[in-house]
């Protein structure tokens, strides 16, 4: 092996300097000082102040290569949030300013959470497969009892309980929980001949026992002898096992059920000092096995409008059938009223944001020189003030101090409008200008006005899955018939026999309907989560479609050229594409507080029951701020969907950018989404009170129009109720468009002004009306 040859000693000279491994330095260049010290680089390009970044001069490289291989480079060296694709020849964006919710390069993001939500929904559809194989919904039409028998109904060789149609709930302030969608109604229920008709507790047999009155009026399982009970320690036990019930109100069937009539302010309330659960309470005592006529009706919720037993449901179906076509020409007008709302909104958006606020106040000013004068003018004749107890409330505002304490709160108030409105005039401003460009882009997309019919077709359907297993689960159950002729000693309750053979095989009988309480309970509570990701699924892939389309209209140079065909279809096909997991997560997350709210609802109806406040203080706390999560993550997922929309990243990275964009702009945003709000909720207002007047009108016989047929109704309030929901929610339908109009806008206008600064390179997109509020220009306009 040849020796390997040993370096040189001494000074060597040096080799021609490379610069970035280019080639040698240009003979022309300043020699090269090895021993300087190194130059700190240049700061970080700042995207806030592009201005700022330090120009350096050019190196001297090699030539540059040939255009060819310059194809697809950017046009500047800042850093982008999104890459651009270069058009090819022939698209109709011939201009060097690129749109990037059309031009930016998408992947699919988010993919773990696109195969979570399809598991997810296997396993739904292998719940709904278990309720349809378990449940019967006859069971849920017809009163059925703690034994699964039906009421009113007769089976041969089981049970014959023709005699008693209805169903007495032995505790229903137990059914006003969510947690009855998990496990059903948790109180023992029992077919009876008539419902109670009387206030009764058991605890009255404490002082005076009578066992008639406990035959009378004190609802008991058929397995108790009622006329066995002769002491009240012999009728306590049988409370605190369950087997009869604590109390009992006066109740009427209402689909069989027997329901109280118990509602504060309505029907012939009972207020008689010795018939209210709280007289008994008062006089007898509680043992915390009594509830309150408030919490009978919150459970309850069914008005008293039942007169001698007539058939109220009946009557209201009768005046649905016969009403349908005036209500659906209401709610009609009320959408045609709320798209004539946006069209007037884009003409005279400013005019309006300002007569609003000049009105508001003028009312503070009004109401506070109208105060301070009734103050004045009470005082000189001199008026008492006395606030003790009056039973005519008008009495109140015949004292002087009233008036004096209603003139400070619309002074302040008048006070706090005049320097908010000092403070952010000019976010006003640019408020009036997002209105006004959100209504040029739903003129330009008229299709987006229509697009809520999809989500809404979609929540239907999912709402009608939800609900169709929720049935056949809270149905399901086995029929438990048992030979009880054999009963030994390995078989106590007898033998197994076929339900099929009832009526047949004499030694087979009815025993009861036997169910897995615990594992309908964790079925009910997936469904229930189903439900609630579902709804926010769909609401997220509504906004996402919404904002891409908006977002397309702000972004576009020419806005009549530059603009998709179909602008909400294509932004609706990329979601699908390449956002699914995305859309997935964000409405997970929204899903997952909603089901800890309705898990700490039911913590909290425990509570109550068992009386320890501690905890239910705890949880109302908890209630509280899981609720102020809800509503700032639905903040957050809308941001973070227009910025998907925009530049196709993924959740994560779409939710850090909107925020932060959302909190360097914090007044702004604040301004804008009160303004918007105030301005869609008086949309909203006037429109649905303006149908419920004229329905109020027209249904009640007051109005009389030539040509149209005069209604017969048994409750004129009920087209009208559904007229005023109806058009409440179809005018939501279209401000809500209205609204991701806004959002959308914003969002691109806060975007559009970080990002670029108007020169050549990086022009700005904003209208000319907003440039001008923010004193900006592009250097192209000034030329």
């Amino acid at each position: 092996m040849p020796k390997r040859p040993s370096p040189p000693r001494g000074p060597q000279p040096l080799p021609p300097p490379l610069l970035g491994g280019l080639g040698p330095v240009h003979p022309t260049a300043p020699p090269l000082d090895l021993y300087a010290p190194t130059p700190r680089p240049p700061p970080p390009y700042s995207r806030r102040d592009p201005a700022a970044a330090p120009v350096l001069p050019p190196p001297m490289l090699a030539p540059a290569p040939p255009a060819a291989a310059r194809v697809g480079e950017r046009k500047h060296s800042s850093p982008a949030r999104f890459d651009l694709k270069t058009p090819p020849v022939g698209r109709r964006f011939k201009s060097r300013k690129q749109n990037p919710t059309l031009s930016v390069r998408r992947g699919c993001t988010d993919v773990c959470c696109t195969l979570l939500f399809v598991v997810f929904l296997v396993a739904w559809a292998v719940v709904a497969a278990i309720g349809f194989l378990w449940g019967n919904p006859e069971r849920l039409i017809h009163p059925t009892d703690s034994y699964g028998r039906t009421c009113g109904s007769e089976r041969k060789g089981a049970y014959n309980l023709s005699k008693k149609p209805y169903l007495v709930f032995f505790n229903l302030a137990t059914c006003a929980s969510f947690s009855t969608v998990f496990v059903g109604c948790q109180t023992p229920q029992m077919c009876v001949e008539t419902c109670p008709q009387d206030y009764f507790s058991y605890l009255q047999m404490q002082a005076m026992f009578s066992n008639a009155q406990i035959v009378k009026s004190l609802p008991c399982l058929d397995s108790v002898n009622k006329t066995d009970i002769t002491t009240f320690d012999q009728l306590k036990r049988l409370v605190d096992s369950g087997k009869c019930a604590a109390y009992a109100v006066k109740s009427a069937p209402v689909l069989g059920r027997c329901i109280p009539q118990v509602v504060v302010g309505a029907g012939d309330a009972v207020t008689g000092k010795d018939q209210t659960l709280k007289a008994l309470k008062d006089k007898f005592g509680d043992s915390n096995l009594i509830p309150t006529d408030l919490m009978l009706n919150d459970s309850s919720k069914v008005i008293e409008s039942m007169v001698n037993n007539d058939p109220w449901i009946v009557k209201i179906a009768s005046d649905i059938s016969v009403s349908w076509w005036a209500i659906l020409t209401f709610i009609l007008i009320g959408g045609v009223a709320a798209f004539t709302w946006t069209v007037v909104l884009r003409i005279f958006g400013s005019f309006m944001i300002w007569l609003s606020i000049l009105g508001i106040m003028a009312a503070f000013g009004a109401g506070s020189g109208f105060s301070w004068w009734k103050w004045w003018t009470l005082t000189k004749a001199g008026a008492v003030n006395d606030f003790s107890f009056q039973p005519m409330f008008h009495l109140y505002f015949e004292m002087p101090t009233t008036w004096m304490v209603l003139a400070i709160i619309a002074s302040v108030a008048l006070l706090l409008v005049l320097l908010i409105l000092l403070c952010v005039r000019t976010r006003i401003r640019i408020a009036t200008a997002m209105i006004t460009e959100s209504s040029k882009a739903i003129g330009s997309m008229l299709s987006t006005l229509f697009f809520p019919v999809f989500t809404f077709g979609l929540r239907f359907l999912f709402f009608v899955i939800w609900a169709s297993i929720a049935i056949w689960l809270a149905s399901s159950g086995v029929d438990n018939c048992r030979n009880l002729h054999a009963v030994s000693e390995a078989n106590p309750y007898g033998t197994a026999c076929d339900c099929r053979t009832l009526g047949k095989d004499p030694l087979c009988s009815y025993v009861n309907m036997t169910k897995d309480g615990t594992k309908i309970a964790w079925l009910q509570g997936y469904n229930l989560f189903a439900l609630f990701w579902t709804q926010c699924f769909v609401t997220a892939l509504g906004q996402i479609a919404l904002a891409g389309a908006f977002a397309s209209h702000y972004w576009a140079v020419d806005k009549h050229k530059d603009l998709p065909t179909f602008p909400v279809f294509r932004s609706l096909y990329i979601a699908f594409r390449y956002h699914i997991g995305s859309l997935a997560f964000g409405s997970l997350l929204i899903a997952i507080t909603k089901f800890i709210r309705v898990i700490l609802d039911y913590l909290d109806k425990k509570a109550q029951t068992t009386q320890n406040f501690v905890l239910h203080y705890i949880l109302i706390a908890l209630k509280c701020c899981f609720w102020c999560m809800e509503v700032f993550l639905k903040f957050l997922t809308k941001n973070a969907y227009i910025m998907m929309a925009i530049y196709g990243k993924n959740f994560f990275t779409s939710a850090k950018d909107s925020f932060g964009l959302v909190t360097r702009n914090v007044i702004r945003t604040v301004v804008i989404n009160n303004v918007t709000s105030f301005l869609l909720f008086l949309g909203k207002a006037t429109i649905s009170a303006g149908l419920g007047a004229v329905s109020y009108y027209y249904f009640s016989g007051l109005w009389i129009i030539n040509g149209l047929p005069q209604i017969q109704l048994y409750y004129y309030f009920v087209p009208i109720i559904i007229t005023v929901v109806g058009t409440y929610f179809i005018t939501s339908c279209f401000f809500d468009v209205y609204e991701m109009a806004v959002n959308t806008t914003f969002i691109c206008f806060l975007e559009d002004s970080e990002q670029n600064d108007g020169s050549a390179a990086k022009p700005y997109f904003m209208s000319d009306d907003l440039k001008k509020i923010l004193g900006v220009r592009n250097e192209s306009a000034s030329k």
